[in-house]
């Protein structure tokens, strides 16, 4: 009792002391290269930031289309303004600690309107891990316009190391998306938290059209964070496009494997200010530090501006039957699909 009590203060410790240390860092980065950053010529373009804070807005939107595509696979109907609503209303939990209230909330909304919660927690469970694996997908993909690697040659010895790293990457997710490594792997999974295992039985075609939906709303999310340092320096070159989608998406997947602070906040824009450091060198550190915490104001704005349209617009309820009502066991095939590829 001793023991757990300690674990969860020192878990709450880190939720709360871990992203002011992070800040203080910061701070002290700042001061330290204050002479550096304000000899800086900062040429502010309102309009590039306009077109990223849309670009966001997007984002937010795709989400829920998204899901809405994987519930349509797994048999499930939902009304497209209320899979936007119930969606973008519950993604704003997830800055409680945990990274998993979100969708535990979704879960419980989505059943008023029809969807049991099996069908809920496989869509849960394949939008969560093809939106990660997407991230890691167009991160992979980015390596190839590492060219000037900077940081990085001192340790990986050249470019085509780094162009290797990115194949391998990519063709082991395509791998590990396949039903059958996936359904491997969420057995093991749930054995670990002692529950009993869910077969998803979606097609791998499926899986990868979910995946390749991913990559776009990854595609535009990274542009948009492409615009925003184009707003605050507006000569950085068209080449860099590609590699800040990838570092947005895979700063991303950091953020929320985290588990230890809201959001991931901290290490997301950890991950960003490294990976701006080893892959654009030409970007002073403490001006990628401002690009990170400014990327996350910037979408989390957006993020409260699609919430609120989704409470003004309101939705139908679908009324829930006896059967919706009653859980089905832990352990039941989840029918998305004819099998296996």
């Amino acid at each position: 009792m001793q023991r757990s009590k300690l674990i969860k203060i020192g878990k709450r410790i880190l939720q709360i002391g871990l992203p002011v240390v992070i800040l203080a860092l910061f701070i002290i980065s700042v001061q330290r290269n204050w002479n550096e950053l304000t000899s800086y010529k900062f040429e502010w373009n309102p309009w590039f930031l306009a077109l990223g804070f849309l670009g966001f807005l997007l984002q937010e939107l795709s989400y829920g289309l998204i899901w809405r595509k994987v519930l349509m696979r797994l048999g499930a109907q939902l009304d497209l303004r209320a899979a936007l609503r119930i969606y973008l209303a519950s993604e704003f939990v997830r800055y409680i600690p945990g990274n998993v209230w979100h969708v535990l909330t979704r879960i419980l909304w989505v059943k008023k309107y029809g969807v049991s919660r099996p069908v809920a927690f496989a869509s849960m469970t394949i939008e969560l891990i093809t939106k990660l694996a997407a991230g890691a997908l167009i991160f992979a993909f980015s390596l190839l316009f590492w060219s000037d690697i900077g940081a990085i040659q001192i340790l990986l010895h050249g470019t085509p190391i780094v162009i290797g790293l990115g194949v391998a990457l990519a063709l082991g997710l395509l791998v590990g998306l396949h039903p059958r490594v996936l359904n491997g792997v969420m057995s093991f999974g749930l054995r670990l938290l002692k529950r009993d295992p869910v077969v998803l039985t979606l097609r791998y075609s499926d899986i990868l059209l979910i995946t390749l939906y991913w990559l776009v709303s990854w595609a535009i999310a990274g542009t948009a964070f492409y615009l925003l340092l184009l707003s605050l320096l507006p000569a950085v070159p068209i080449s860099v496009l590609p590699i800040c989608i990838g570092i947005y998406a895979i700063a991303w997947d950091i953020g929320f494997v985290s588990f230890i602070t809201p959001s991931g906040l901290g290490f997301r824009e950890g991950a960003i200010v490294g990976l701006f450091a080893l892959s654009v060198p030409f970007v002073p550190g403490t001006i990628a530090g401002i690009l990170a915490l400014f990327s996350r104001l910037v979408s989390t704005v957006a993020e409260l501006v699609c919430v609120s349209i989704a409470y003004v617009s309101g939705g139908k309820q679908v009324p829930v039957g006896p059967s919706d009502e009653a859980d089905v066991p832990s352990g039941v095939s989840i029918q998305g699909g004819v099998g296996d590829d």
